[in-house]
């Protein structure tokens, strides 16, 4: 294995465990913010340190000219307004391990999206991949248990994470589209600025009259940690390994993401890895392998 392969495998691997440590954060926050909160001063830092990174980049000036509002604002809404909600809500409902193992779903969730809206053509292997997945989700949904099955008994909080599967591949599809007119940073920069005007206000109302924040040192550093890890630090880190070994293999590294989460929760959070998440989590991954086995092929082919 050459150097730029290593080092590649090292960006990728930090990339993902700082988005596991959005998941860890989050669920210890719950505790002492509310989701909005979290969120609101997540996009503040994030937001200056992109307006440097811009500035840094000469991309600062006529930046709004290179993408229309419309895409702007739907990248923000859907991406991290909408996503980033109902991950923080489901977190304060169920375990950091279920959100990492649903989330797992994201890749096929997205390869289904770009075949209904960008008309790619899904092979075989993603349609088995699906199925195999889905029962994956049905043995973490309810628990292992056929009676939750049957009774349509779900965690509201697995539910929330498995809505924001379906608005990641919205988002997925959005930036894709405006990513072949600009950079990724460019998208995600402008994404986070736009987001910060709109969860600041629910952030303050939420603060003042639903969950009134507590906060400490440990809190403080959490947030910051949220605010530039997962926020801008994965993105950069990301962004370097795809460039070395490509998107297709790169790709693969997310379902690192719930491994991660796994660890961090189970050493730091004391949560317990049950059969049924492991029977989850077996399927899920291994769905979303097999479905990356061979490259999506367009339509136009």
């Amino acid at each position: 294995m050459d150097k730029e392969t290593i080092k590649a495998l090292l960006y990728l691997n930090v990339a993902s465990i700082l988005w596991g440590g959005n998941v860890f954060f989050g669920s210890y926050l719950k505790d002492f913010l509310g989701p909005w909160s979290i969120m609101s001063v997540r996009m503040l830092i994030g937001s200056f340190i992109f307006l440097f990174l811009l500035h840094q980049a000469g991309h600062l000036k006529g930046v709004t000219r290179l993408l229309g509002w419309k895409e702007v604002f739907l990248i923000a809404l859907s991406g991290t307004v909408a996503y980033q909600a109902t991950v923080y809500f489901g977190l304060r409902y169920t375990t950091a391990i279920n959100v990492g193992l649903i989330n797992s779903l994201a890749p096929i969730a997205v390869a289904f999206a770009a075949a209904f809206y960008l008309k790619e053509k899904l092979g075989r292997q993603h349609w088995i991949a699906a199925f195999v997945s889905v029962i994956g989700l049905v043995f973490i949904l309810s628990k292992g248990s056929m009676e939750s099955l049957y009774a349509l008994r779900f965690n509201k909080g697995d539910l929330f994470i498995l809505g924001s599967i379906f608005i990641w591949a919205v988002y997925s599809i959005a930036a894709k589209l405006a990513m072949a007119k600009v950079t990724p940073l460019v998208v995600t920069a402008l994404g986070i600025l736009l987001s910060t005007f709109i969860v600041i206000p629910l952030g303050v109302y939420e603060a003042n009259y639903l969950i009134k924040p507590v906060i400490n040192a440990e809190v403080i550093m959490a947030v910051v940690f949220i605010g530039i890890g997962p926020t801008v630090l994965s993105l950069l880190f990301w962004n370097k390994g795809v460039m070395i070994i490509g998107p297709a293999r790169a790709s693969l590294f997310l379902n690192m993401v719930p491994i991660y989460v796994i660890v961090l929760s189970s050493i730091l959070l004391d949560e317990v890895l049950h059969d049924y998440q492991l029977i989850g989590m077996v399927l899920i991954i291994g769905g979303s392998l097999y479905a990356n086995r061979q490259k999506v092929v367009s339509k136009k082919d």
